[in-house]
């Protein structure tokens, strides 16, 4: 799907576009360096139109434990932490997750994700063997 940066107006194909990339006049002037390259040009206002990306989305089950936080190296995260030990759960705080395969219970314990790629990357450093 792709997504006009001015007004919103979505295109399902780049044929429906006004012009497409590389055919864009003054595409360099209208572009910042190191940013995404657009699609086209939107047929209403003549805005960009990039391609729209979906988030990462991640559920993470727990069952009486504590998360301490959740860390990315990437934007576009969304993350949902679900405590599926419902001993002293007020009914109102137990949500319901439907999926494919079933429906979990639990209640929510965090909802935010902290974009830290130093942090990830040290973490994931090549450790020796002893």
């Amino acid at each position: 799907m792709l997504r006009c940066d001015n007004c919103g107006k979505r295109y399902e194909r780049d044929h429906q576009l006004k012009r497409v990339w590389p055919d864009i006049p003054g595409l360099t002037e209208r572009l910042d360096v190191g940013g995404v390259v657009p699609a086209g040009e939107c047929v209403d206002c003549g805005a960009l139109v990039y391609v729209e990306t979906q988030p990462i989305r991640l559920l993470i089950l727990l069952d009486g434990g504590l998360v301490q936080g959740v860390l990315a190296d990437k934007t576009g995260v969304e993350v949902a932490v679900l405590d599926q030990d419902l001993d002293g759960a007020d009914d109102d705080a137990i949500v319901v997750v439907e999926g494919e395969v079933d429906a979990l219970r639990g209640t929510l314990q965090a909802h935010d994700v902290t974009v830290a790629p130093a942090l990830i990357a040290s973490a994931w450093q090549h450790m020796e063997a002893p």
